[in-house]
């Protein structure tokens, strides 16, 4: 059986690979997805040309969220007049109407209140290290290469020393590689979050969580959503998704507690 392939570039690769790369990188063969990434690590005008695809695709999912939401809920509402008094909601179905509610955009105030804005906490997400051996429920994926796992420790490296923004660009060229391991996305929204990059932490946290990461990608939604000013999403997500999981969780209760006094002197 032959071993893998592997695969350089004398040239800059086409542009159908590098959209490829960014968009649909689990369609990819893993060398050449390597190959790919190797190559931008050297090339600077390759590496700015992916990294604007990347900022479109972001664009399409965080600018435009009425177009998604209508999408999902337009098929969710199929659904339910076929099937809803035959089958009970399964929780990939519940974390999709999650993810299309959390991005609606329709509750999140103008100009977020900086006092309820200030009470969001990011803390280094303490299951990344296990998170990031597994993928998600279904899901299949190549495994950690020995490039990749120098990656991840440079990324974590960066994370230590505060340098957000190296951190997230080298953690972003992972999740790109691996879209199914939510240890990374973990890692990445965190990274997002501590640069300021709170939509961008929040889809990361929202993509983490359907990929079964826990209560620290609701904790991390939680913390984003109340960054941007969506305080009904923030305070979903710890009531339904946080406490009802650990109900003796005293730090997001407290959370919860303050944002709902903020949220009640704030409406009076």
């Amino acid at each position: 059986m032959p071993g893998p392939v592997n695969v350089g570039f004398l040239v800059c690769p086409p542009e159908s690979l590098l959209d490829g790369f960014v968009h649909r990188p689990g369609e990819l063969d893993p060398s050449l997805v390597r190959a790919v990434s190797s190559h931008l690590s050297r090339c600077t005008p390759c590496r700015e040309e992916a990294d604007r695809r990347r900022r479109e695709l972001e664009a399409v999912i965080v600018k435009r969220p009425w177009m998604w939401a209508l999408a999902a809920m337009t098929g969710l509402a199929a659904a339910a007049t076929v099937f809803l008094w035959h089958e009970p909601a399964t929780p990939s179905t519940q974390a999709a109407l999650r993810f299309t509610m959390s991005f609606t955009g329709r509750e999140i105030d103008a100009r977020p209140d900086p006092r309820i804005a200030a009470l969001a906490r990011f803390d280094p997400p303490g299951d990344a290290a296990q998170l990031v051996e597994r993928v998600g429920p279904g899901a299949a994926a190549p495994p950690l290469s020995a490039e990749d796992r120098r990656e991840l420790t440079a990324a974590r490296a960066r994370l230590e020393s505060g340098v957000w923004v190296d951190a997230a660009r080298l953690l972003e060229d992972l999740a790109a590689r691996h879209p199914a391991r939510p240890g990374l996305r973990l890692l990445l929204g965190y990274a997002f979050a501590r640069a300021e990059e709170f939509e961008k932490a929040r889809l990361q946290y929202a993509l983490a969580d359907e990929l079964g990461a826990g209560v620290e990608a609701c904790l991390g939604l939680a913390n984003a959503s109340l960054r941007l000013g969506d305080v009904p999403v923030a305070r979903r997500e710890l009531a339904e998704h946080v406490l009802s999981r650990r109900p003796d969780d005293d730090e997001a209760r407290d959370l919860l507690d303050r944002i709902n006094a903020s949220y009640q002197r704030r409406s009076r």
